[in-house]
This record gives C-alpha cells, sequence and structure tokens, in this order.
C-alpha cells in the first residue's frame, strides 16, 4: 500500500471517529441525563474556577483540569450551541429552584405545607 493510501485512510478513520463522537454528543444533548452528565463533566473540568493557587505545582495542575474543561465546552458549542444554551438555562433554572427550597427550609416559610420534593 502507498504511503498517500495510508493517509488517506488515516484520515477517513479519524473523520468517522469524529463524526461518531459528535453525534455521541448531539443525543447526549437531547436528554436530560445526558445534559446532566455534560454538565457533569464541565464541573469536573473546573470550567469558571479560578485555577490560581499559592504553589505553581497546584497551579499548573488546576490549568490542566480546566483546560479539559474548556475542550469539552468547545466540543459542545461546535456541535449543539443551542443545546449548550439549553443545558445553561436547565441547570441555572435548576439552581435557582434549590437555593430557593433551601432557604424556604431554613427559614420553615416553605410553600408547599412540609412536602420534600
Amino acid at each position: 500500500m502507498a504511503q498517500r493510501d495510508v493517509e488517506r485512510l488515516q484520515r477517513q478513520w479519524m473523520k468517522d471517529d469524529q463524526d461518531i463522537i459528535d453525534e455521541a454528543v448531539r443525543a447526549l444533548l437531547q436528554h436530560r441525563a445526558g445534559r446532566k452528565y455534560l454538565w457533569w463533566l464541565l464541573t469536573v473540568g473546573k470550567l469558571g474556577v479560578q485555577p490560581f493557587a499559592t504553589n505553581a505545582l497546584q497551579t499548573s495542575f488546576a490549568c490542566g483540569e480546566l483546560n479539559v474543561g474548556q475542550q469539552i465546552l468547545d466540543h459542545i458549542i461546535s456541535v449543539d450551541p443551542a443545546g449548550y444554551v439549553a443545558m445553561m438555562t436547565e441547570n441555572a433554572d435548576e439552581h435557582r429552584e434549590r437555593t430557593k427550597r433551601l432557604d424556604e427550609a431554613r427559614t420553615g416559610t416553605s410553600q408547599d405545607e412540609g412536602e420534600v420534593k
């Protein structure tokens, strides 16, 4: 097999693999559990967290974690920008609702008559 044929096959396989990965991300964004999992990956990737620490090695490690999170975010947005916006909105709404319910539980001002969801 000529080198050109080998390179062509490798490029085709890389494209095929990327298409499958993109399809998986699209599928995850279609379901609440999938969006929750992707959000968790972004959290593990320390997205939105300042990586600075007083120790240079800790900062380097934190920057590595952040880099992974940024790559995941970039891939999600490149595959389905609207899906990412939906995921952000869903998580913001959930955070607001949970914060409200925690505040109600702390102050005893729950509207649910003691019902816990």
